[in-house]
C-alpha cells in the first residue's frame, strides 16, 4: 500500500513545475469574479470572448502538442489524441462560423439551441432545453457536456490508478503505449470542477445576469482544456528525454 500511494502521489520536478503553474493559472480564472464588476464578469463569459477563446486555444495547443508527439513516437493513439483536441476547438468557435462569417446550415439552424454550426449544442447532445435549463435523466447523461465530464475523470484521475494496481492494465496500456497522466496532475480537473461548484452554490451573490453564472462554467471549461494541453506539454518532455536517452 506504501508503494502504491508512493508511486500514485509521485512528484518529481517536472510534474511540480506542471502542477502549481496550472494551479495558479486556473486560480487566477475564477478571481475575476473578485477583482470585477458584474459587467466585465459577463463579457469575459460571453461568446466568442476571453475565456472560450482561451479555452480553443488550449485545445489546439493540445492538439499540435500530441500531433508532434505522434511523429516522434509513431503511436496511433497520440494522433487519436490529438484528433479529439482539434474537434474540441473547433466545436468550441462552432468551427470558424463567426471568424469567417458563414450561414448556419437549414439543420443546425432548426436543431442547435444557439442556432450555430456545431455539434454539442444541438438539441439531442446539449446538457440544456431550448429555456436554457439543464436537462435531467439519460438526456443529460448523454450530453456532450456530461460525456466530457466523464472524460476527463476517467483519464485524468481514474485511469492512473487502475494502471497502476491491475498488472493486466498497465501490461495492456504499455503495449498500446496509452499515455497515463500523473495522478497529482489529474486530480487537479478535479480541483477545477470543486472550485467551480463552490463558487456557483456558495460564494457567488444571487440575484445576478444569467451570463454571471454562466461565467463559471466558462472558466471551468477553460481549466480543463488547460490541463489537457499541460499534460500534452509533459508528455511531450518526457517523450524528448526518453528520445535522447535511446539515441
Amino acid at each position: 500500500m506504501n508503494s502504491f500511494l508512493k508511486n500514485l502521489f509521485s512528484l518529481d520536478k517536472k510534474v511540480k513545475i506542471y502542477f502549481v503553474f496550472s494551479l495558479i493559472i486556473i486560480i487566477l480564472s475564477y478571481l475575476v469574479y473578485l477583482f470585477f464588476d458584474e459587467n466585465t464578469v459577463n463579457k469575459l463569459g460571453a461568446e466568442d470572448s476571453f475565456f472560450e477563446n482561451l479555452t480553443a486555444i488550449s485545445f489546439l495547443f493540445a492538439s499540435i502538442i500530441f500531433i508532434i508527439i505522434f511523429f516522434l513516437k509513431k503511436k496511433i493513439i497520440y494522433l487519436v489524441f490529438a484528433v479529439i483536441f482539434f474537434i474540441g476547438m473547433g466545436e468550441e468557435i462552432s468551427w470558424g462560423q463567426r471568424i469567417f462569417n458563414y450561414k448556419t446550415p437549414e439543420y443546425f439552424e432548426k436543431n442547435n439551441i444557439q442556432d450555430e454550426f456545431n455539434f454539442h449544442n444541438l438539441n439531442i447532445f446539449d446538457s440544456k432545453n431550448n429555456n436554457g435549463q439543464y436537462k435531467a435523466g439519460l438526456s443529460y447523461i448523454l450530453s456532450v457536456n456530461f460525456l466530457y465530464k466523464l472524460f476527463w475523470l476517467v483519464y485524468g484521475v481514474i485511469f492512473p490508478v487502475v494502471y497502476l494496481l491491475s498488472r493486466f492494465v498497465k501490461k495492456t496500456v504499455d503495449k498500446i503505449d496509452v499515455p497515463v497522466p500523473p495522478f497529482v496532475l489529474g486530480i487537479i480537473f478535479l480541483i477545477n470542477w470543486l472550485l467551480s461548484r463552490l463558487i456557483l452554490s456558495y460564494l457567488l451573490p444571487d440575484g445576478r445576469s444569467l451570463q454571471y453564472y454562466y461565467t463559471a462554467g466558462e472558466i471551468s471549461e477553460f481549466g480543463s482544456a488547460f490541463i489537457f494541453m499541460i499534460l500534452g506539454a509533459y508528455f511531450l518532455q518526457t517523450a524528448i528525454k526518453k528520445r535522447r536517452l535511446t539515441a
